[in-house]
């Protein structure tokens, strides 16, 4: 339990006592919810020292959880916001059901569980206001208590206390639709196969519609929730209850194909298409199946035939445009990408999915046109200039991804975009502009661990103007504010180092080893570090063979360890490394070390045409031209 955390229980089990000498329930409810708001503006300091998260929506859903939420645009909680709102919000609080038959010791243990709960959420202790919502809805009647603790364990990802949550609500409202869908719903992601059969099937009795109208966005959810293995099994008993579903048969085909059982796969989507013959999802699983086992152009026969009837699909036109990528056919590929943008010229859905098409098997002009017609309508302009903005950053036309990054005013790109254009305005030479930009974004989030990127943004915005000083300070202002946060230690020893600041460098690579054992890219920098200055071999070699065998895929570790074999004098093993982190990343630095092995190793000719060869990609390289001339006078 952390400090907030704490703290919270701590006040609030003290002002349950004191509200015990209240009487009357009407009074002392009030009461209750006055000192709850005395507790939570209390803890709220607290709160923001100790880098809580986000508050909790009242109305967290169970598939869609979020990464983020918006406290200030979150619908209100089920407790008074405060004291002045507290005798109004009775009437539609839980607090208005509590039972009549409760001992005035259950009362107050009922309204301290749900106040606390809601301060808890309120200051993003998800499970806190989980357990106690949960202890709440065991002691009430009232089943909007029990539906807030299904979905708060949801939102916390505790999977076994939503499961009895989700029975307490089902117990007490057993003809809720929503509440029986929730329970299948977490029954699936816990594998409880019979259970979840069995509420599904209650769930489908409540509907009162033909089970074929809710069978599609049930296996839905299964194929989204479930492994394939207990996936199948519950598709497999819908099957066998309801044999003339077309949907059930689809998803045990799918579960089939990721588990590579492609006979059965081929078998499932057959009896599909033999109840409906025009499923488009299914036709083109089937295509997708037959591809991946050789049956080639044949396989996208069907495909073409149901576009030729039905040219207006655009989930088939999509979808035959993916098949085509997917099975290597690049320019039939890019030639169907244009029948859409013909077919589709003001779907911003179309054009934006056939820009990200285009920008996957490189078509960059392409995927301009098309994300700048989206740009232009009223859907995904934010995304569409995230995209537009990368393309001309990958250009090198700075000024023209500045604008576009600026124009991303939200959604799941908005932070990226804004940060990668403060960047730009450092290359551009406008760094008090980037500053004030990363300052307006600090100043409007919450998220520590989103604040610890924008202070990491603007160092590196400092560091690009030379102002290594100030980024310095930066750093350690927001190392003392953040706890020691690791990506700031890390940077900040990247900017010792430029300072000469070797101690700092140092110990601030040793801290975050010690926070982030496996940190791969701190061993590395640590022991290379140690490699080139110092001359410590030995203390080297146990950190970069560390980074190695945790990241044995990455080119400059694996570079740092070569340098380090030679220095030790295993010129053999350092040749066979620095080749391998060559053959990955042709980078000069990498070059240099090793053209310098193989010329110290007797291969001169070699040495020559490794050092040229990168030195036509980078001439001003300092490293690459002073080993060329250490060696080759």
């Amino acid at each position: 339990m952390d400090t907030t955390e704490s703290k919270l229980i701590v006040k609030l089990d003290t002002l349950r006592r004191v509200s015990r000498g209240i009487s009357g329930g009407a009074g002392q409810i009030a009461a209750w919810v006055v000192l709850a708001g005395i507790a939570s503006t209390g803890l709220s300091a607290c709160s923001s020292a100790g880098g809580a998260s986000a508050p909790v929506p009242a109305d967290v859903e169970v598939t869609n959880v979020p990464a983020t939420t918006d406290g200030a645009n979150s619908p209100g909680l089920l407790v008074a916001d405060s004291a002045s709102s507290s005798l109004n919000a009775l009437s539609d609080s839980p607090f208005g059901n509590i039972q009549p038959r409760l001992s005035l010791r259950e009362e107050s243990d009922l309204v301290f569980n749900i106040l606390t709960a809601e301060i808890a959420g309120r200051l993003g202790l998800v499970d806190v206001a989980s357990e106690k919502y949960f202890d709440a809805s065991i002691a009430t009647q009232d089943p909007r208590v029990s539906e807030r603790a299904v979905k708060l364990a949801i939102y916390g990802q505790n999977l076994q206390r939503a499961a009895l949550a989700s029975s307490r609500w089902v117990e007490l409202v057993p003809d809720n639709i929503e509440a029986w869908q929730h329970r299948a719903q977490v029954l699936i992601q816990l594998e409880e196969v019979d259970m979840a059969i069995a509420a599904i099937e209650q769930m489908l009795e409540l509907t009162g519609e033909e089970p074929g109208a809710v069978i599609p966005s049930l296996v839905d959810s299964i194929l989204q929730q479930s492994s394939a293995g207990v996936g199948k099994q519950l598709l497999e008993e819908l099957a066998a209850r309801y044999p003339d579903n077309a949907e059930t048969q689809f998803g045990i085909g799918q579960f089939a194909m990721s588990a590579g059982e492609r006979e059965l796969a081929g078998q499932a989507f057959e009896r599909a298409l033999a109840i409906d013959p025009d499923n488009i999802e299914t036709i083109l699983a089937r295509a997708r199946l037959q591809l991946n086992t050789g049956e080639g152009d044949r396989a996208l026969d069907a495909v073409t035939e149901y576009l030729s009837r039905s040219p207006d699909d655009l989930s088939a036109q999509l979808g035959y445009a993916r098949l085509l990528i997917e099975s290597g056919k690049v320019e039939r590929a890019a030639d169907q990408l244009e029948v859409i943008q013909t077919t589709f010229p003001e779907d911003a859905v179309a054009l934006y999915t056939i820009g990200l098409l285009a920008l996957d098997i490189q078509r960059i002009g392409s995927a301009e046109k098309y994300l700048t017609s989206v740009a232009a309508l009223d859907q995904h302009q934010d995304s569409a200039n995230f995209y537009l903005g990368r393309i001309s950053d990958s250009r090198s036309d700075y000024h023209e991804a500045i604008g576009r990054y600026l124009e991303v005013q939200g959604g799941e790109h908005y932070l990226s975009a804004q940060i990668r254009a403060a960047e730009l305005l450092g290359l551009v030479g406008e760094v008090d502009e980037g500053r004030s930009l990363l300052a307006k974004l600090r100043s409007t989030v919450d998220d520590p661990s989103v604040s610890v990127q924008l202070i990491n943004a603007e160092s590196l915005l400092l560091n690009s103007d030379n102002l290594y000083e100030e980024s310095l300070q930066l750093l350690t202002d927001g190392i003392e504010q953040y706890n020691e946060d690791p990506a700031l230690l890390y940077t900040r020893a990247l900017v010792a180092e430029k300072l000469d600041r070797r101690e700092l460098f140092e110990a601030d690579l040793k801290k975050v080893i010690e926070l982030q054992p496996d940190n791969s890219h701190a061993l590395n920098a640590l022991g290379y570090f140690l490699v080139n200055r110092y001359e410590r071999l030995t203390e080297a070699e146990e950190y970069l063979v560390r980074a190695h065998n945790i990241s044995p895929e990455d080119a400059a570790i694996t570079d740092s360890l070569g340098w380090l074999f030679y220095k030790l004098g295993r010129y053999a093993d350092s040749l066979v490394l620095l080749k391998k982190a060559y053959a990955e990343l042709p980078d000069p630095e990498i070059a240099a070390h090793l053209g310098e092995v193989l010329w110290v190793s007797g291969d001169q000719a070699e040495a020559l045409k490794v050092w040229e060869g990168a030195l036509r990609d980078a001439p001003d390289h300092d490293l690459l031209n002073n080993v060329m001339k250490k060696y080759n006078r």
